[in-house]
């Protein structure tokens, strides 16, 4: 933690100026040093090549004067006429530039013609060279003096008399002269003269680095008295810095202190909310008022199956995924209105419901946030819809009982007289005969419906028993012999044999199996119609079925085997009996031996949505079924302690399951 807004003292403060100023000072003063020290060189340097140049223009307009008078004019000679090549011409030539640069400052001269030819040196063995790329002499040959300093230690290569020396190089335009030896005729050459400057140069360079060395003497005497100064400064102002020092690592790790204690207790009370928010069932989601999240509990992944991470910030949209229009979202509502929202949503068919509930944050009369709070009421509303349904179911088994008790009259009395006039020899016409079979069947089928109507309402008290079950689903089958023959469907049995005795009401049993075997057979009916051609086959385990037989009317099959349960069922009671206390749960543990009773057929199967209601009251998809019998299948079989268990795949068939613990018989 960085502690700001610290004083310094007026003493520090002034010292720290001075300090400054003087280091300011010292780089000014080199600056102008090094500046004027330049700026003397480069002075220098012009004056030497400004006075050796007019030197060297001295000495060519004179040796041009000389030519011309004493070679050219005399022998009647031009450059374009002189062969350096001829000995005798060059000697003339020689001399007449030996004498005249006969104790002059000049190491060598060179003459060039138009061309670039080089037709005189005071070193004849470089006399027929040309330099047509030599930049310099084309400038002097355009009537411009062009003149370089060439310094030995820039230019290694420059020596004279094995000793290194700085020349000065100048080239200067070479005319014709008339009979008045005018310098101003036409260029017909140029000179290039070498002049030794070394004696100059190096004065200059002698007097330039004198006055750099008096510069830095100046310099370090500046910086001397500075560092004397700033040490007997802080000296003095060491101990006030170490006070100071002290106290603000006191002052700082104090506040780090104090900063940690509470970013400490924050995070513990941050930990305490999340906890018991994420305590909280529901799901409670904090959105700002773009709708944007910002938080969210535990419960948002459990209850939206939608991960935790990178979600923040992020635009709510569950009820547009829940298939909810946005004019229909809560949360968008209650920002509107300012109060709470409340809306519910029903997903796949109704079997999943949530509750939304939008509450508007306000501060100072201004919404600055939204609390959505989502839940799951699935489990609530499957309660309350049972519970409407057994109320509804009561109610009727009740209407029932008074009614089937009024019928049952009536039709005991209706059979006796049908059952007089079918013994009597009163009725001679056949067809009155076929008139009082049809009526008597119609009567024992409405007699049927009846006693199912009264067990509905009116159960009756379980007899148990020890019984042996595959005794008990063979009087089943033989039961349902004739309606498999007639309907021309093949029965096929697979008992396991010295399976253990059940506790068990062997007549509420055999209803139970008989219902499913029967209504496996109107299963296998609509899903494969028979054929009348072909005859059918009951069939015992390991008799094979013929081709003839699984053509024409479909197959089902009826095993019983002993299971140990591979894990717990636990089931309540509001889904396998009629009138349960809210609560009561039927429970098949891990490991726990049970006896299982299968019907499986081959027809048409069970749709999804008739799937979750074939154990309702009432609900059946036969047009001469009254909708109780798997009603009363599941009542008998939890009376057991069991379950029933079904599964079914629409054009496939259907598998029903009873499974009896083999520990007795749960009263």
């Amino acid at each position: 933690m960085v502690i700001k807004n610290m004083n310094i003292s007026p003493a520090a403060g002034n010292f720290s100026l001075f300090r400054y100023i003087a280091v300011k000072y010292i780089l000014v003063v080199i600056v102008l040093v090094t500046v004027g020290g330049m700026l003397f060189y480069y002075a220098g340097k012009k004056y030497l090549i400004g006075s050796a140049e007019r030197y060297s223009v001295a000495i060519a307009r004179n040796l041009n004067h000389e030519l011309y008078q004493h070679f050219f004019l005399p022998y009647q000679k031009t450059l374009e006429m002189y062969n350096p090549k001829d000995s005798t011409q060059f000697k003339v030539l020689d001399d007449i530039a030996g004498r005249f640069l006969e104790h002059l400052q000049v190491t060598k001269i060179n003459i060039f013609n138009r061309q670039t030819v080089l037709i005189y040196s005071t070193n004849p063995e470089i006399i027929g060279e040309s330099t047509p790329k030599n930049l310099k002499l084309l400038r002097a040959l355009q009537g411009e003096l062009v003149s370089s300093l060439e310094l030995a230690h820039e230019e290694p290569d420059i020596v004279y008399d094995t000793h290194p020396v700085d020349f000065l190089e100048t080239y200067i335009p070479l005319r014709k002269m008339d009979s008045d030896l005018k310098y101003e005729g036409e260029i017909v050459g140029s000179f290039e003269i070498y002049q030794d400057v070394t004696v100059i140069y190096s004065q200059i360079s002698s007097l330039r680095d004198l006055v750099i060395l008096f510069s830095l003497l100046i310099i370090i005497a500046h910086i001397g008295i500075v560092s004397f100064i700033t040490r007997r400064g802080d000296k003095f102002l060491t101990k006030e810095r170490k006070l100071k020092e002290q106290l603000e690592l006191s002052i700082r790790t104090k506040l780090e202190e104090m900063v940690k204690e509470r970013t400490r207790e924050l995070e513990e009370e941050k930990n305490k909310l999340q906890v018991i928010l994420d305590s909280v069932p529901s799901a409670l989601i904090l959105l700002d008022r773009n709708l944007c999240i910002q938080s969210v509990s535990a419960a948002y992944s459990t209850i939206t199956r939608n991960p935790l991470t990178n979600i923040h910030g992020k635009i709510c949209t569950l009820c547009t995924e829940y298939g909810t229009s946005p004019q229909q979202c809560p949360s968008r509502r209650a920002l509107i209105s300012g109060h709470i929202e409340n809306h519910l949503v029903e997903i796949e068919n109704g079997n999943i419901c949530f509750e939304h509930t939008a509450v508007p944050i306000k501060h100072n009369g201004q919404i600055d946030a939204i609390l959505e709070i989502i839940t799951d009421i699935t489990e609530r509303k499957r309660l309350q819809d049972q519970m409407v349904r057994a109320e509804k179911a009561t109610a009727v088994g009740e209407l029932a009982a008074v009614i089937a008790h009024e019928v049952r009259n009536s039709l005991t009395s209706i059979k006796l007289i049908l059952q007089y006039f079918t013994e009597s020899d009163k009725l001679k016409n056949r067809k009155e005969k076929e008139s009082i079979r049809v009526a008597m069947s119609s009567l024992y089928r409405l007699e049927g419906i009846v006693n199912e109507l009264l067990n509905f309402a009116r159960p009756q008290e379980m007899q148990f028993s020890m019984q042996d079950v595959n005794q008990i689903v063979m009087e089943s089958v033989i039961f349902s012999r004739h309606q498999f023959e007639r309907k021309r469907i093949s029965l096929v049995e697979n008992l396991t044999p010295n399976l253990p005795r059940l506790t068990i009401d062997a007549a509420s049993i055999k209803e139970v199996i008989i219902n499913l075997l029967l209504n496996a057979a109107h299963a296998v009916t609509e899903g494969n119609p028979p054929d009348p051609l072909e005859p059918a086959r009951l069939s015992r385990s390991g008799v094979q079925i013929d081709r003839a037989s699984s053509r024409a009317g479909g197959i089902v099959k009826i095993k019983t085997a002993p299971l140990i349960l591979p894990e717990t069922l636990r089931v309540s009671l509001t889904e396998y009996h009629l009138f349960p206390k809210i609560g009561n749960y039927i429970e098949l543990k891990q490991g726990e031996k049970v006896i299982t009773i299968e019907v499986s057929d081959n027809g048409c199967g069970i749709t999804s949505v008739n799937l979750a209601r074939i154990f309702d009251p009432f609900f059946t998809t036969k047009t001469d079924g009254t909708g109780l019998g798997l009603t009363l299948a599941k009542r008998v079989v939890s009376e057991h302690g069991g379950v029933i268990l079904v599964k079914s795949q629409e054009g496939k068939g259907s598998t029903f399951t009873i499974l009896l613990p083999i520990r007795g018989t749960v009263k």
